[in-house]
């Protein structure tokens, strides 16, 4: 993507999910020009095309469809960013029962897959060309699942909790080269991914409202955050449990 002037760039990967569309929509309200990526073209060129049209800035804006767990087409799309964008969102995220995830072992790789190896993949690549221009911002959607092992959810928690563990070392490698790396630790959200689930509003956030607060520790630089600012407290709590009485706890 060739970029003639100074104005900034935002690449978002799974721009197609809830918060994805939401963080596109906050960023172009900011001037940001747009580079969306995801896996389903017509919901690419519909997001494309609402952006467009309901924008009041002038921007520009890119989609290119992305596997996260193809190494080869990851390869391609990092060379092919000229220049790279000022700062990058990862909203890509995975999540079936748990339940199948642990019998069938196809479903199990594509839950570690997405949300952590494909992820961290990407990231190595991204931040090697970063690093050439010591210059950057990265804010990737971990999960507070990854604070501790669940029974309800701990495939999943494990990706997460990787993905949160490698952030943390790639943030204390670039930090001196002038590279932010934001972890986002997200609690549950209203948004296709947690449908069906029984969510408990007063811990739970709207995708806009969540959107907005992740744009908002992006531009800053922030390290780690929790988005919604109760999930500290409860996850601190979560931490403090003696395994043994942890592992005879009822699912919840």
């Amino acid at each position: 993507m060739k970029n003639t002037d100074n104005k900034n760039c935002a690449l978002i990967l799974g721009a197609t999910s809830d918060i994805g569309r939401e963080i596109a929509e906050e960023l172009s309200s900011k001037n940001f020009d747009l580079i969306l990526t995801g896996q389903n073209k017509d919901l690419l060129s519909q997001i494309h095309s609402d952006l467009l049209r309901t924008t009041k800035q002038d921007i520009k804006i890119q989609t290119h469809l992305l596997d996260i767990t193809e190494t080869d087409g990851l390869t391609s799309f990092v060379l092919s960013l000229d220049p790279l964008p000022n700062i990058v969102f990862c909203c890509i995220g995975y999540y079936k029962d748990q339940k199948i995830a642990r019998v069938k072992p196809e479903e199990f790789t594509k839950t570690i897959q997405i949300n952590f190896t494909g992820i961290a993949t990407f990231l190595n690549l991204l931040t090697i060309r970063m690093e050439e221009i010591r210059s950057g911002k990265i804010v990737v959607i971990s999960s507070v699942a990854g604070v501790r092992g669940r029974q309800l959810n701990y495939i999943y928690g494990s990706a997460k909790a990787g993905l949160t563990t490698y952030l943390s070392g790639l943030r204390n490698l670039l930090h001196k080269k002038n590279i932010r790396i934001t972890t986002v630790l997200l609690g549950p959200v209203f948004t296709k991914m947690s449908a069906g689930h029984n969510l408990m509003p007063w811990i739970t956030l709207q995708p806009k409202v969540a959107a907005k607060k992740i744009v908002q520790a992006g531009l800053k630089g922030k390290d780690e955050v929790y988005i919604h600012w109760i999930w500290q407290f409860i996850m601190a709590a979560i931490r403090m449990i003696p395994e043994g009485i942890f592992k005879r706890l009822p699912p919840f």
